[in-house]
């Protein structure tokens, strides 16, 4: 619903309301009210937690919209390219966290299996030394 009013005013037909009877037939009306329990329903359930990730979801799309206007306005950019362009710029800072954990876990991997290699070398497996040792359970 919020992203029906925004797309309309931003299409700058401002006369255009959701609500009036004029422009709301019964089917669209049902589509709402279903949409509208389909929301509370989940917000109720064990899974709300999937209302969030819809609107991380809408909360990304959204931070795309605004650097692709910002490349658009900069930089004599197609609407198009100005999309991929926004796209690979969001991701730059997923790519740069993935190495950085990537170099890490590498040097953390590196340190763990030196101080294994220290463990081990100090490692006596114990034995049991009795002459007649008869275990308890065979």
């Amino acid at each position: 619903m919020v992203i029906l009013t925004l797309t309309t005013l931003s299409a700058g037909d401002a006369s255009w309301t959701p609500f009036s009877s004029a422009t709301l037939s019964i089917g669209e009306i049902l589509g709402y009210g279903l949409l509208a329990i389909g929301i509370l329903a989940t917000a109720l359930s064990s899974q709300r937690y999937l209302l969030l990730y819809a609107l991380a979801g809408m909360g990304y799309w959204l931070v795309i919209e605004g650097i692709q206007y910002a490349l658009t306005a900069a930089l004599p950019l197609s609407s198009w390219h100005g999309y991929v362009a926004a796209m690979a710029l969001s991701w730059l800072p997923l790519c740069a966290w993935i190495i950085a954990r990537a170099w890490r876990h590498d040097s953390i991997s590196i340190r763990s299996k030196s101080g294994q290699a220290v463990v081990q070398q100090r490692y006596i497996e114990h034995t049991p030394v009795y002459d007649e040792y008869q275990p308890k359970f065979q």
